[in-house]
């Protein structure tokens, strides 16, 4: 049961169900107000720690683990995630972290080839939480996933069609620091548009938060060409991909 408190309605978690369970993707605007998300933004710009922060991309984008354990504002986000996601998926989960993050916009000479690469996060489920600190844009490095590929026939097509995503030999192997299924060639994911499947950019209102499952939607993160994006990304039912630190 979510308490008075929480954003998230009864109702909304009841369509956050059949969403999950028909779409594998839910998108709840209005849950946090720009002032919350304004009080995020400020802690990222400040922060002053070397302890699981990265910095990428000549600068350009900061990565935070740990966030719940560093701002109270992020821990309210956590905790409130923590119940949105026990009730929908109606089995009590932690988020492994919590990830801050900060993108400007990318040098221009590297606009072009930094395009994140398509994936799924892992062969079996990770329910992510984001909560969008900005407005996002086309250009300002929104996640995009695409619709429906989480459907049986098309995971089916994943294991048994040989080339399809994988080689079935090294399935489970990685290149370099990624499983196979963790970077998806272009060359493998073009066709999916010709047969009518498309790409969904997540433009949304800053205090927007979107509950998704990435193992199974193909998704990728595009580059910050214009503007900033600031989100937070709770992590759920995962081994891989995410990072905790000890914060003192």
């Amino acid at each position: 049961m979510l308490e008075k408190t929480s954003p998230y309605s009864p109702e909304l978690i009841i369509d956050a169900k059949k969403a999950m369970k028909k779409d594998c993707y839910f998108l709840m605007p209005n849950i946090y107000s720009k002032e919350f998300c304004q009080e995020i933004k400020s802690n990222i710009d400040s922060i002053n720690s070397n302890v699981g922060v990265e910095i990428n991309y000549g600068g350009t984008e900061t990565r935070i683990w740990s966030a719940q354990k560093r701002f109270d504002a992020v821990k309210r986000f956590f905790d409130e995630s923590n119940k949105l996601v026990s009730a929908v998926l109606d089995e009590d989960h932690i988020a492994g972290t919590v990830l801050a993050i900060k993108n400007n916009p990318l040098p221009k000479e590297d606009q072009k080839n930094k395009m994140g690469r398509w994936h799924a996060d892992s062969f079996n489920s990770q329910e992510k939480v984001f909560l969008f600190l900005s407005d996002t844009t086309e250009k300002s490095g929104p996640l995009e996933f695409i619709p429906n590929t989480h459907k049986s026939f098309f995971r089916l097509r994943k294991v048994f069609e040989p080339g399809f995503f994988f080689n079935h030999i090294n399935l489970f192997t990685k290149k370099g620091n990624l499983r196979q299924y963790q970077s998806i060639p272009d060359s493998k994911v073009s066709p999916l548009f010709n047969k009518g499947y498309q790409a969904k950019p997540v433009i949304v209102r800053a205090g927007t938060v979107l509950l998704i499952d990435t193992a199974k939607l193909i998704h990728r993160a595009r580059p910050c060409i214009e503007g900033e994006r600031y989100a937070l990304t709770a992590y759920y039912r995962t081994g891989e991909g995410y990072h905790d630190y000890n914060i003192d």
